[in-house]
């Protein structure tokens, strides 16, 4: 088993890389938005179509710093498990 801290400080681990479900439900709904999308642009002018724009860029640039959160803060947790598991002195399990 490689060790986990290289393989990140080498660039072999991105835990960006792989963030989207597999799953056949994810799929349907990023098709779903995409639908709606396209639909939601042709009704708008282009004024309507520069502000949803704007509203991309702003929802997306919100949602990159809350995904870096919630993985920092996942981490944080898996961190203070382990260290609970380690220091715990119960002998009787």
């Amino acid at each position: 088993m490689k060790n986990i801290l290289f393989e990140l400080y080498y660039g072999n681990l991105d835990p960006c890389e792989d963030t989207y479900p597999k799953e056949k439900e994810y799929r349907k709904a990023a098709k779903q938005v995409t639908s709606l999308e396209a639909d939601l642009l042709l009704k708008l002018d282009d004024t309507g179509q520069e502000l949803y724009q704007q509203l991309t860029y702003a929802l997306i640039a919100r949602r990159s710093i809350e995904d870096a959160y919630t993985f920092a803060n996942g981490f944080r947790i898996g961190a203070n498990i382990m260290l609970a598991c380690m220091l715990q002195n119960d002998t009787s399990s």
